[in-house]
């Protein structure tokens, strides 16, 4: 072997166990991940890390039988690169098989011409293959990937795409040297080192964006987890079968303080017993999950209403006159005197009701009183003929 060919001692052993240790790496990333990409490079980097091993027993022993499983490994691992970017692709096919297993054969014609030289031949071959191999998984990559856009991928592709440019001067400079019989320049005896940082690289920027995958699953995990509180807590304070606030949700807006302004109606179904005694409780509860609905859809976005218990409503109109909340009551009543129960026809429904302004008092207070209005109808305070109407 040439003396300018062969490499530095020390980056050699470094360039060896720097590759075992990313084999390492990249076999976690693709256990943790499950992406077929990181085993290939696992193996890819395992491979490389066995072909220096061969590489250096050549420079100890100065015997060049061991550049034979050097030049083997070596196209493995090119071949592992190769399959690495098909699995980014999405899928193998044929052709793409068939060029992945004929690079080998090409190479070992290359290094059993440069055998017969300095090969220099081998090492210009192969690093053009690598070139081909690391361009292909930096297209492959930021094709299949780029949406996520991490810091992580961003660096990994810019290693991918470096590392393609860097043996394309490897390329370039042994295939010049072969053609021209000329002398390998004495830099390139720390190649290993050269490779071994931007293999550094590619491993530091994998564990990046297996960082930041987990970091997406888990804001994904709490963005659910969020949600699912504010389900449970909605659940809390609904009513199942209105579809209103229930009563524990009345008593924690009247325990909160907070100063309101417009006017509180209280709402009572008179003849609520007498449907639940004459058609049953699936009845009632019909006609209870319909006055839910009712109540929805005549109030605006900003105003509540609570089911306070029972056959009891609660509404609060915000920002609005007494006579306006009285109007729309009466309207809601005129509507459900044509009430329709599902396979049993008209069935009316009367309101009694009440209403109370809220400035200058507590929501506790205002409903006190609108309840006992609600009461006073109720109770033949005023005639009957004026409960629904007023």
């Amino acid at each position: 072997m040439d003396a300018l060919v062969r490499p530095d001692f020390l980056a050699l052993v470094a360039h060896i166990v720097g590759t075992a240790l990313f084999a390492g790496v990249f076999a976690f990333l693709h256990r943790e991940s499950n992406h077929t990409y990181f085993g290939y490079w696992s193996l890819a980097w395992g491979l490389l890390s066995a072909a220096q091993a061969c590489n250096l027993a050549s420079t100890l022993t100065g015997r060049a039988v061991f550049l034979f499983p050097f030049a083997v490994l070596e196209l493995a691992f090119v071949a592992s690169l190769l399959f690495a970017g098909a699995s980014v692709a999405g899928s193998f096919n044929l052709r793409l098989t068939s060029v992945a297993l004929a690079v080998p054969v090409l190479l070992m014609g290359g290094f059993a011409l440069g055998m017969l030289n300095d090969l220099s031949g081998f090492y210009g071959l192969h690093s053009l293959v690598l070139t081909i191999a690391y361009g292909w998984n930096f297209l492959s990559f930021r094709r299949a990937w780029k949406p996520a856009g991490g810091m992580g991928r961003k660096l990994f592709g810019g290693a991918l795409l470096l590392a393609s440019l860097l043996y394309s001067h490897y390329a370039l400079i042994y295939g010049s040297t072969h053609l021209a019989h000329a002398s390998i320049p004495s830099y390139l005896r720390y190649h290993d080192l050269y490779d071994l940082m931007l293999e550094t690289v590619l491993a530091f920027a994998a564990m990046m964006m297996w960082m930041e995958e987990q970091h997406r699953r888990l804001q994904a995990a709490n963005e659910e987890l969020a949600d699912s509180r504010q389900e449970i807590a909605r659940r809390a304070r609904t009513d199942s079968l209105t579809g209103l606030l229930n009563r524990d949700a009345l008593n924690e807006t009247c325990e909160a303080g907070e100063p309101l302004a417009g006017v509180v109606a209280v709402l009572d179904v008179d003849n609520f017993k007498q449907i639940n005694d004459s058609r049953g409780h699936l009845t009632g509860d019909e006609v209870l999950a319909n006055l839910g609905s009712l109540i929805r859809s005549s109030v605006r976005k900003e105003d509540e209403t609570w089911r306070w218990g029972g056959d009891e409503f609660v509404i609060l109109f915000r920002d609005q006159t007494r006579d306006a909340v009285e109007d729309r009551i009466r309207q809601l009543g005129k509507r459900l005197e044509h009430f329709r129960l599902r396979g049993n026809g008209v069935l009316p429904v009367r309101l009694s009701w009440g209403t109370a302004e809220l400035e200058h008092r507590s929501l506790r207070q205002a409903i006190a009183e609108a309840d006992h209005q609600m009461y006073l109808r109720k109770h033949d305070k005023i005639p009957p003929a004026k409960q629904l109407f007023g």
